[in-house]
Formats: C-alpha cells, structure tokens, sequence
C-alpha cells in the first residue's frame, strides 16, 4: 500500500507506532483477509485505509450465514367465518347449522 499511497512519515518515531497499531487492531484478520480488504477500501476510495475501513472492508467480505426459511404460510381460512359465527350467535338457525357442519367431529359448540 505504501505505493499506492505515497505520504512522509518519520521512519524513526512513527512507522514503529502505526506499524504496532496496525498489528493490534487487523491481529484477527489473516494476511490473505487483509490484502483482500485492502484492495476493496483501494477500489472504493481515494484516501489512504485506517485500521476502521480494513476491518469494515474485512467484514463485508465475509460470507454471511443463509438466512432463515421464512415460515410456512398459515392453513387458508374459511371465507366469511366471523360473520357467520356473528350471525349464529344472534340467533339464525341457518348460521347455526351451517356452523355445526363446519366444526370438527367432536368438538363441542358453545
């Protein structure tokens, strides 16, 4: 990167330092993630990387777990029910059988 990013820096007092730094922040990164995330931050911007962007950069390039499979969508329901069931509850004989034929065996009406 030091190519591509031409800029002075004090050989004696600072390169140590960022060089320290580097290593402690990009430590879990392995050298092949690193050069990686440094090409993609290259492609994407015209500033030099701080240890923030590499591990962004890093990030993104990790595959991601398959999401979820969304769940099954729920049993169709029976058209009209809820006015029915009003209807029956008001008294209409007609309602009331029809919903006696609907309910499962067994079950009771109340």
């Amino acid at each position: 990167m030091a190519i591509a990013y031409r800029h002075p820096i004090d050989g004696e007092n600072e390169f140590p330092l960022l060089v320290e730094d580097w290593a402690e922040l990009c430590a879990g990164i392995s050298d092949a993630d690193f050069t990686a995330a440094c090409k993609l931050h290259k492609m994407r911007s015209a500033f030099f990387p701080v240890p923030a962007n590499i591990i962004t950069a890093h990030e993104e390039l990790k595959p991601h777990a398959p999401m979820a499979a969304l769940p099954e969508p729920p049993e169709s329901k029976t058209p009209g029910l809820g006015r029915l069931v009003f209807e029956a509850f008001r008294g209409d004989q007609a309602a009331k059988d029809r919903l006696e034929n609907l309910r499962p065996y067994g079950s009771p009406l109340q």
